[in-house]
């Protein structure tokens, strides 16, 4: 049952960290500008809703003829592609031809963030997306450095109400926290589980002690029992093997014993001498009576006194 347990909650966790983990973890849009660009444009293709949120500045590089396929092949699909820019980010001229593809309500730009101009090159590059966009071309056309209230204020940008730190093609910090985080709680969570069932665990019971002491049972229950008589008897001879325990109750006669970690009744077999204190060190043996299942408990062997102590 124990170890039922803990498969049901192994499962469960790793069944948790994948669905935490988001869809686009493995399939990251990286490389240079032209490569992000068509990684991009795949997914649009695909028929995907793509919001890409710029957390750090994003260069035109690659070759024109790599830019010019990657732009065109992009410019297809711009009415499913949402872009962010944060406060405090600067676009760079890559993150701004980005900005130009989406459509107006779909550039979403904190005030606070900076735009970067078109280099005459670039812009002449553009001339085509521009004849579709030429309020945009012409905001951000070389003249000056730009900030998202500058675009917001000529409506060729939405505010962008929410701070943003990453990008869901880059898997941002955050995820990447939130992800860790959980993985380390489960694995805490499932060692602890362990941890317990080891210590539950019921340890293999000494040669001498018959089968039925061995039950699946770290304990047996304390049953109240009616007080034994107190006639005098003689001593009880030992019978068989004896093994050492820890007495854990009064024995007035009877009592428990702990032999193994599993607790006995036992019932003091020396009547001419009082029972020592719960916690001392016993000797116990199988009854007399095979049909009795309380043990019997003698003082223990010298020897073993002498190197208890």
């Amino acid at each position: 049952m124990r170890r039922w347990v803990c498969c049901a909650v192994l499962l469960g966790a790793v069944a948790f960290l994948g669905s935490a983990t988001p869809a686009s973890a493995g399939d990251k849009c990286g490389g240079d500008f032209p490569a992000r660009l068509r990684c991009w444009a795949d997914r649009l293709e695909k028929g995907e809703d793509l919001k890409v949120v710029l957390d750090h500045e994003l260069k035109a590089d690659g070759s024109q003829k790599e830019r010019d396929e990657a732009i065109g092949l992009a410019e297809k699909h711009a009415e499913r592609l949402e872009v962010q820019v944060p406060a405090g980010v600067t676009t760079g001229e890559g993150g701004t031809v980005l900005l130009m593809l989406a459509a107006q309500n779909h550039r979403l730009v904190d005030p606070e963030a900076v735009i970067t101009p078109l280099s005459p090159s670039t812009r002449a590059e553009l001339k085509n997306v521009c004849k579709e966009r030429q309020s945009f071309c012409r905001a951000v056309d070389g003249k000056s450095t730009l900030t998202g209230g500058d675009l917001i204020g000529s409506g060729m940008a939405t505010s962008q109400h929410e701070s943003a730190v990453g990008s869901r093609e880059d898997n941002g910090n955050g995820d990447k926290w939130l992800l860790f985080a959980t993985a380390t709680a489960l694995i805490l969570l499932l060692a602890a589980f362990v941890l317990a069932v080891r210590r539950t665990r019921t340890a293999p019971a000494a040669p001498a002690v018959p089968a039925a002491r061995t039950a699946d049972e770290p304990t047996r229950a304390l049953r109240a029992n009616p007080a034994p008589s107190r006639a005098r008897r003689p001593p009880t001879a030992r019978v068989g093997p004896t093994h050492p325990a820890t007495l854990r109750t009064p024995l007035h006669p009877q009592g428990y014993v702990e032999l193994d970690r599993v607790l006995y009744r036992a019932v003091w077999a020396e009547p001419a001498e009082p029972p020592p204190a719960p916690g001392s060190r016993v000797d116990v043996a199988d009854p007399p009576d095979p049909g009795s299942d309380v043990l019997y408990a003698y003082p223990p062997a010298p020897a073993r006194h002498a190197r208890a102590h």
